[in-house]
């Protein structure tokens, strides 16, 4: 092939490539969340549609498919072409679907190509004010010399709250029986309220009906104590160990994405999470932004799989 030959093929595949995006920029593109609208995780994905659609130069649309602890937004997703038309907006619920629920019609951790971690947060265990005991020791403690049950608000099986709620009644032999929610934000309104005695919630949700009396810290599930709930004993200085430490949310895109449109998306996530606007309001609802790569994720994703699916075999865990 002559010089000059070489030169205009090159030409003609960086004009394809050129003409490829631009046709793609102006197809709507969804990003698609298990949440309800006003969930937390819904508030992210929308926050991430307008900057990312901003970086990418394209409309994004959010796309809410609630039920059955996030796996039916995972579903439709793992099914869509991978033209990068389609992402999944997720949180550490995802790992744990094949452990638990094995004949699901796609695996977590290959009928997904990862694009990166979008941040992390602590989560706290909080209470009805008026549940007897002052911490989630005390509490328990009295609920078993009493012989009285607990309620336990989660938005399914398989969840985080729901590995919670088994861990700590494998741990205490209390009865703590799951009120099932399909929006985590309805089922922390019920513990304010009253209606169910407690939850594991995020920070960013819990704080201010912690700070206006609706709500109480039982615990935090962070390593150290937080500066905004100083008072709130961790988990492992309670004596209860194994128990999730961070959550993390994540961006997701169908198995077999072309490798340049999952760098065009890892690009554009960075981005946005290098934006003052975007970090503060990170910052206000105790979100930490985690700048990284697709491989960090895939990796947090195939560890947590491990890990989840130890702890279901252990514990003989069973889906409802």
């Amino acid at each position: 092939m002559t010089c000059n030959r070489r030169t205009a093929t090159v030409a003609l595949l960086a004009g394809l490539g050129m003409a490829g995006a631009r046709a793609q920029a102006q197809q709507v593109t969804k990003f698609v969340t298990g949440s309800a609208p006003g969930g937390g995780t819904d508030v992210l994905t929308r926050l991430l549609a307008e900057h990312m659609g901003h970086a990418m130069g394209r409309t994004i649309i959010v796309e809410n498919k609630p039920g059955a602890s996030y796996n039916i937004a995972a579903d439709h997703v793992a099914k869509a072409a991978p033209d990068g038309l389609t992402a999944l907006v997720t949180f550490n619920v995802h790992p744990i679907a094949g452990a638990l629920h094995p004949q699901l019609p796609f695996d977590p951790v290959t009928s997904f190509a990862a694009v990166g971690i979008i941040a992390t947060t602590p989560y706290a265990l909080v209470a009805t004010p008026t549940l007897p005991g002052a911490h989630l020791k005390e509490v328990l403690t009295l609920a078993k010399s009493q012989g009285r049950s607990l309620s336990f608000a989660s938005i399914g099986i398989g969840t985080p709250q729901h590995l919670m709620l088994e861990r700590l009644k494998q741990q205490t032999g209390v009865d703590i029986r799951m009120a099932h929610y399909k929006n985590a934000s309805v089922g922390q309104t019920d513990v304010a309220a009253g209606h169910v005695d407690f939850t594991l919630s995020t920070i960013a949700f819990c704080e201010p009906l912690v700070r206006a009396g609706r709500m109480k810290v039982l615990a935090v599930t962070s390593p150290q104590r937080l500066p905004q709930l100083p008072d709130a004993p961790t988990i492992d200085e309670l004596g209860y160990k194994g128990f999730v430490t961070d959550g993390w949310y994540a961006m997701l895109l169908p198995a077999r994405t072309p490798p340049e449109i999952v760098k065009r998306y890892n690009d554009a996530l960075n981005q946005v999470l290098a934006d003052p606007a975007v970090l503060q309001k990170f910052k206000a609802a105790n979100l930490v932004a985690t700048r990284g790569t697709p491989q960090v994720l895939d990796r947090q994703i195939r560890e947590d799989a491990a890990m989840w699916k130890k702890v279901i075999t252990e514990q003989g865990i069973k889906p409802e």
